[in-house]
């Protein structure tokens, strides 16, 4: 269970990565505060989510939940999968190349959403998950750190397009509903 929690929470920060380089190429700067306020709200988004999916278990029987949540989880993936482009995201709404708390709080609103619906179904799956929504808000902290690292100090380098990353997310939520069928 816990080799599923932890991909599930790579699987759900993942994305991240594509935006820190994405950031790091562009030279937007990255505050620790920036960045423990996108912890703080992709913990809290995860945990609940993972909460409600929880309470479903509760009120269901086991198949039905096991069915749902791997259901959701492969929707999931292939939702990402289809909706992903090569449009780079950004929420340097104000093209200061910082990234202020307002904006921090609307990146860690849209990197949680894909959290959202992840979380309810490792809820209904079983996943522990406090430990889910803890690996998820630190992936996702380090993930972002990294590739604004290696955005900055690499930018000569092509490197591999931000929606890689997230399509890499998509097929790993595949395989994970996959397996809990």
């Amino acid at each position: 269970m816990f080799i599923n929690t932890l991909i599930l929470a790579i699987s759900s920060s993942i994305d991240s990565l594509g935006i820190g380089i994405t950031y790091g190429l562009k030279k937007t700067k990255l505050y620790k505060l920036d960045k423990l306020i996108l912890f703080g709200i992709s913990f809290m988004i995860t945990l609940i989510s993972g909460l409600v999916g929880t309470a479903l278990k509760n009120i269901l029987a086991n198949n039905i939940c096991d069915f749902i949540g791997s259901s959701i989880l492969i929707c999931m993936g292939i939702f990402i999968i289809i909706q992903t482009n090569e449009k780079e995201l950004s929420f340097d709404l104000d093209h200061s190349n910082d990234i202020n708390y307002q904006e921090a709080i609307l990146l860690g609103l849209a990197l949680s959403l894909d959290s959202l619906c992840i979380g309810i179904g490792a809820g209904t799956i079983g996943i522990h998950i406090y430990v889910f929504s803890f690996f998820t808000a630190i992936l996702q902290y380090a993930f972002l750190s990294l590739g604004n690292f290696l955005g900055i100090h690499l930018a000569h380098f092509k490197f591999v397009p931000q929606s890689v990353w997230t399509k890499i997310s998509g097929v790993l939520l595949i395989l994970i509903g996959l397996i809990k069928f």
